[in-house]
Order: C-alpha cells, then sequence, then structure tokens
C-alpha cells in the first residue's frame, strides 16, 4: 500500500512520519521551500513519549508520480480545490483519500470532484503543533485517538489495512462504523474552542483564569451543539466535557490551530469553519451570535492581513 501525504504541516508530517517509523510506503507532496528543509534537517516528531528523526522521499506538484493507493490528505480547507488538482491524476483507480481537516463539507467536495466511493472520513481528536523549526510537535492535548472509516459505515479491506499501517507507526487509531457522527461532533467542538480562542485572542490557560471564561466556553458549546443536533448529530457529552477541562486549566498554553494561525499572520479557515456554521445556522433557524461574531473577527482579521501583506 502506497500512501501520498499532501503537505507536511503538523498533520501531514505526523501522520506521514509515523506511517514510515512503521514501514509503510510513504511520499510527501510539498512546496519547494519546504523541500530544502526536510532535505537539511528531516522530519522530526516529539511526543510525550518519544522523540525521532527520519529522512522522507518528497515530490512536488507536477512530478506526484503514482499510482498510490491511499491520498492521506491534510492541508488547510482554503487549499483544498488546488490539492485536488495535484493529486487527483495520481489517486490509483480504486485507491481512496483520506482527509483529516477541520470542518465537515470537505466530504462534499471530495466526493464530487473525485466519486462518493473513493472517499473515507476521519478526524483526530488530539493537538499537533508544527514548531518554527519544522519539529512536528505532539503536547498530549486531548485524547490521542484517530477515527477514520467509509462513509456508509460498511467495514472494508482497505480500512483495515489502513489500520495496519497506522498501528505499526505507533497511532492509536480506530475503523468507525458512523464516522460522519464523529466528524461532526469534532466540528462541533473545535467551533466552540476556535470561537473563543480567537474572540478573545488568548490560550487556554487565560481563559481558565477569566471570571467569565467558563461561561463563554459553555455558551460557545451549546451554540454549535444547537446546530449539530439541527443538522441531525448530536455532541457527545465526553467531548464537550473534555473541552470544558480543557479551558478550565489555569497553566494551560494550549489553543487551536486558528489562534496559532492569527499569532503567525497566517490565513485562517474561518470561513470554512464559522462561515460554514453561521450558513447552516440561518437555512436551519438556529440562533448563532457567538460564531456570528467569530466570523466577523476573522473577516476584519483578514481584511487587515492581505491589507499588509
Amino acid at each position: 500500500m502506497r500512501f501520498l501525504i499532501i503537505g507536511v504541516g503538523a498533520l501531514g508530517g505526523y501522520y506521514g512520519g509515523m506511517l514510515q517509523k512503521g514501514g509503510a510506503d510513504v511520499t510527501f507532496l510539498v512546496r519547494p521551500g519546504r523541500t530544502s528543509q526536510l532535505a537539511a534537517r528531516g522530519l522530526t516528531i516529539k511526543t510525550v513519549e518519544d522523540e525521532f528523526t527520519t529522512s522522507i522521499k518528497t515530490v512536488q506538484a507536477g512530478a506526484v508520480g503514482g499510482p498510490y493507493d491511499v491520498v492521506f490528505l491534510a492541508c488547510k480547507a482554503f487549499d483544498l480545490d488546488s490539492a485536488i488538482d495535484d493529486f487527483a491524476p495520481a489517486l490509483a483507480r480504486d485507491g481512496a483519500v483520506l482527509p483529516v481537516l477541520n470542518g465537515i463539507n470537505h466530504t462534499s467536495v471530495l466526493s464530487d470532484r473525485l466519486g462518493a466511493n473513493r472517499v473515507l472520513g476521519g478526524v483526530n481528536l488530539f493537538s499537533v503543533v508544527r514548531m518554527s523549526d519544522g519539529t512536528i510537535n505532539v503536547p498530549g492535548v486531548g485524547s490521542g485517538e484517530t477515527l477514520f472509516g467509509e462513509l456508509t459505515g460498511e467495514r472494508s479491506a482497505r480500512c483495515e489495512a489502513i489500520q495496519a499501517a497506522f498501528e505499526a507507526g505507533g497511532v492509536r487509531c480506530a475503523v468507525h462504523d458512523n464516522i460522519l457522527a464523529e466528524m461532526w461532533a469534532k466540528f462541533s467542538g473545535f467551533a466552540a474552542v476556535a470561537a473563543f480562542c480567537t474572540l478573545t485572542r488568548a490560550r487556554f490557560g487565560d481563559i481558565a483564569k477569566a471570571p467569565a471564561g467558563t461561561a463563554f466556553v459553555v455558551a460557545a458549546l451549546d451554540e454549535t451543539a444547537r446546530i449539530t443536533a439541527a443538522e441531525g448529530y448530536q455532541q457527545p457529552v465526553a467531548l464537550r466535557n473534555m473541552y470544558i477541562r480543557l479551558a478550565a486549566q489555569p497553566d494551560s498554553d494550549a489553543a487551536p490551530s486558528m489562534l496559532y494561525d492569527m499569532e503567525n499572520g497566517r490565513q485562517t479557515e474561518g470561513e470554512h469553519i464559522f462561515g460554514d456554521l453561521v450558513r447552516r445556522a440561518d437555512r436551519l433557524a438556529v440562533d448563532a451570535p457567538i460564531l456570528r461574531a467569530a466570523l466577523c473577527n476573522l473577516q476584519i482579521y483578514e481584511a487587515h492581513r492581505q491589507a499588509h501583506a
């Protein structure tokens, strides 16, 4: 089974590196600047239990090679269309795409472009950060699990093969028979924490110290839960409680990836996360004042970012 990893950011670097550690045939599609950094330093992954560095095989757009049995897709939502253009010709006829993007709408985009039978669902339930020197850091925030499966819920040989490759590299994972429900659960939790962290420009520890912090966190989770329920899915109590606990730790430096993007002046997924949920809320007649404020906040941030680019 040949894997193509789209990008060597936090998630792509982590999963690709762990797959390679387990002996899988892995190739990374990267930008030219990242290629030179990886050639000089290799790929380093640091977890709470271990740290290792490995050299990797890279290709660039226009010379992707293939065919690949699995394309592991971990790009930002705003890069999805161009990523599909890059890898679609290299995907094996019976190959599969396994995305772990934030949000939910990417499954429809991929299915429309590639065919629904070639698209899996996936979700990671832990934090992964790429440091300034390129190191992939897994700080131990979250459950540590990776869930994936067929969008139809059926069990398949290809999912079992992917699971075996992940486990060989030390990735805690499971094939799930209702992966869409898990994706909606992650979407609702991530959107809530991204909303209160980007609106306050604060990490979990700062929010925990604010007298109104816990109530703000609960209100954001309530809001995303209402939209999720209107779409036919429930926000799990365990996931909800996990986020509340994370935001109640006064010594925590943890934050969602969207805040890291803002802190570093990078483009955010605001339209793909908050924008998508606000549009769904409007269609379903669900009030969403916190998400609407978060969307407006990032629209202003993006306008300023582009003006000063």
